[in-house]
């Protein structure tokens, strides 16, 4: 059945090029995840009440935490690894899958374990995180469960199929959404039963679905020793910059708002963080272009091929720009009619957060050229300037413009850092597009991929 559905869609796809028709796929499905995850969001406020739902967030929050630390940005260089020989050399792509199967794993419980005696020691008590262990490790656990799942819907990124990839997010919150209302009726959705059945038991089930999509021809065992060390080195290596870059980037959408709260009365930050939050929704559309563009920046041969990406990017952002054109129009009246008319002026700031995304749009195909060259450094540099930017131009302009201040920073800082990345990248001329048909091997050492 899922075979025949995916068959369908494919053939019913729109014309277009295949980089195009992946970002639709992949943003659609986001948006039925947040849609479906809007529904569990208000099962569990009724069911839990403010005081459990406090202390389900909290404990959520500890998990996303561990899982993203626990990652290291072995799946975003996993990525690169598997789409830089896919499908020309099969044998070296799978291989290449196991390892990083087996890495992540690893990673995710040592990650786990640690921060499941940290939370239940000491420091979790001066956190004031709730002193039930069981709940504890409940959420610790869906450290690995997740990563379960994730490892496996990241071979199907790095081998282009995105149908197949958001079918399985949608699997997971649509399955989420379903038990949270059977839990709901029943008078059985606690929090532990949240962390358990809905976080846990959910990842569990996606696993499943994306391993079956996924195919017989990627075997998930233990690949050779040799193997596993050379890869975990790649991995590990590459990764850690892109992890890097991750954890800059987070600070980078979250400074914005203290910096507001820093300098401006309550009611304007009350405004500013609505219009932050709805912008967010925007943002899948940026998100979703990065999980289809990653593998195609890792596979980028010769200048003409640049050329070609960087000419079509473009062309995307435009398309984007125009589909943006309702939202700014209606912005007002839209949230006048939803929030009231106290959050009026959420409205010219959300025009101006959408202008952001757009150049986000524009700047990530950009950004992702550094993986191209092979210098996650620069990324990496790139998001670390941008965090730093958007400090210190935004502590000059928010005491002065307010909530306006914030995204001039906003504005300021993503432009200035996709400019050095790209003049730093500009310096190493030639090299920017590689000739060979992967990533380098590492000095003194081959793939062992068994290619």
């Amino acid at each position: 059945m899922l075979r025949g559905w995916l068959a369908e869609t494919a053939r019913r796809a729109p014309r277009g090029d295949a980089i195009t028709r992946g970002w639709a796929v992949v943003t659609g499905g986001s948006a039925g995840r947040l849609l479906l995850g809007f529904v569990s969001s208000v099962l569990l406020a009724r069911a839990l009440g403010p005081a459990g739902l406090g202390v389900f967030s909290v404990l959520g929050a500890v998990t996303l935490l561990a899982g993203a630390v626990a990652d290291f940005g072995v799946s975003n260089a996993a990525v690169r690894r598997i789409a830089a020989v896919w499908p020309a050399d099969r044998p070296a792509a799978v291989a290449r899958g196991q390892a990083f199967f087996w890495v992540r794993m690893v990673l995710a419980l040592a990650t786990a374990a640690l921060v499941g005696l940290l939370a239940a020691g000491p420091i979790g008590a001066s956190l004031h995180l709730p002193r039930d262990a069981t709940l504890i490790w409940l959420a610790v656990l869906g450290v690995p469960a997740t990563a379960l799942s994730g490892a496996v819907t990241v071979l199907l990124q790095a081998t282009g199929r995105f149908g197949r990839l958001s079918l399985v997010f949608l699997f997971n919150a649509g399955l989420t959404t379903l038990l949270a209302a059977a839990l709901w009726l029943l008078g059985w959705l606690t929090v532990g039963t949240a962390l358990g059945v809905l976080g846990i038991g959910t990842s569990l089930a996606s696993f499943v679905v994306a391993r079956r999509l996924l195919g017989p021809g990627w075997p998930l065992r233990l690949p050779g020793w040799a193997t596993l060390w050379v890869e975990a080195r790649h991995l590990l290596g590459f990764g850690v910059w892109l992890w890097l870059a991750s954890l800059f980037g987070l600070a980078a959408a979250r400074l914005d708002l203290l910096l507001v709260n820093r300098w401006v009365d309550p009611t304007a930050v009350g405004t500013y963080a609505l219009a932050t939050n709805l912008a967010s929704k925007v943002e899948i559309v940026n998100h979703s272009l990065y999980t289809v563009l990653l593998p195609v920046a890792a596979t980028l041969r010769g200048r003409p091929a640049v050329r070609r990406y960087v000419r079509d990017s473009l062309l995307r952002a435009s398309a984007a720009g125009l589909a943006l054109v309702p939202a700014v129009a209606l912005a007002r009246p839209a949230i006048v009619l939803v929030y009231g008319a106290d959050y009026g002026g959420a409205a010219p700031l959300l025009q101006g957060l959408l202008i952001v995304t757009l150049l986000e749009i524009v700047a990530t195909p950009l950004l992702l050229l550094t993986i191209t060259a092979d210098r996650p450094r620069v990324f990496a540099g790139a998001e670390g300037l941008r965090a730093a930017v958007l400090l210190g131009v935004g502590a000059w302009l928010i005491p002065v413009f307010g909530p306006g201040g914030a995204i001039a920073a906003r504005l300021i800082a993503r432009a200035v850092s996709v400019a050095v990345a790209l003049a730093l990248l500009a310096r190493r001329g030639s090299a920017l597009v590689p000739d060979s048909a992967g990533p380098a091997p590492m000095p003194g050492r081959g793939e062992g991929t068994g290619t």
